[in-house]
């Protein structure tokens, strides 16, 4: 089993205000085809696609890989599972809270701060910029010597951008929220795009979403996936 000591846990916000109890009641179900695209570090195009179901109530992100390995992939708190053929091929223990992911964020009518009040972050400043609304958080005092300022940016009172800085004040990515559609009163960004920082290259990642879902009535046996241990 592997472990990942995550030194920025904002930063694994996959891939990221206050609680509105009637919308949270209102929106507990999310799915939607997704199609990831990027290139690895020699230029080399990838492209992922499948299909990502989430119940707030369950907190569990549940990944169905189609393309190009047909493979389940499980997100909780504390783990992630690699699942094939009804087999564990793979199990991460990791510091990854689910409420903390877009689609636990947008369900709770919380994505537009993404959610950095629940986290901990205070706002320190407020700009206004090129019509965008510029926050900065900074961590609690607790995290402050080993996370890094975080700054938020709003359009139309949607999340618009987010940048992740280290203690020096060095961008280590960047995420993108573009195309928003609004279902029934749903708002989601259709298209997010994640740039990673690396000493001599910068990744760049398109994720795009269709076929969205929310309140879904079927598909239980993935909202609520069951991982067979053996």
């Amino acid at each position: 089993m592997k472990t990942i000591h995550i030194k920025g846990l904002l930063l694994l916000f996959f891939i990221f205000g206050n609680l509105n109890i009637t919308f949270s009641q209102q929106f507990h179900r999310f799915s939607a085809d997704y199609t990831v695209k990027y290139k690895d570090r020699e230029g080399n195009p990838i492209m992922k696609m499948g299909r990502v179901f989430y119940d707030s109530k369950e907190k569990k992100i549940v990944i169905k890989n189609g393309f190009p390995v047909k493979e389940h992939i499980i997100y909780n708190d504390t783990s992630i599972y690699y699942i094939r053929v009804g087999n564990i091929v793979d199990h991460v223990s990791t510091i990854s809270p689910v409420e903390f992911s877009i689609f636990h964020l947008a369900l709770n009518g919380q994505l537009s701060n993404y959610g950095l009040d629940k986290a901990g972050y205070t706002i320190e400043n407020v700009i206004k910029d090129k019509g965008l609304i510029i926050s900065s958080w900074l961590p609690s005092e607790k995290y402050k010597h080993s996370l890094g300022e975080i700054l938020v940016s709003t359009k139309d009172k949607k999340l618009y951008g987010i940048v992740f800085l280290d203690l020096n004040e060095k961008i280590v990515s960047k995420h993108v929220f573009h195309k928003y559609v609004n279902i029934e009163g749903f708002e989601f960004p259709s298209e997010v795009i994640r740039i990673r920082y690396f000493d001599n290259y910068e990744l760049y990642e398109l994720t795009s979403y269709k076929k969205i879902e929310v309140n879904e009535s079927g598909n239980d046996e993935y909202y609520n996936y069951q991982i067979q241990k053996k």
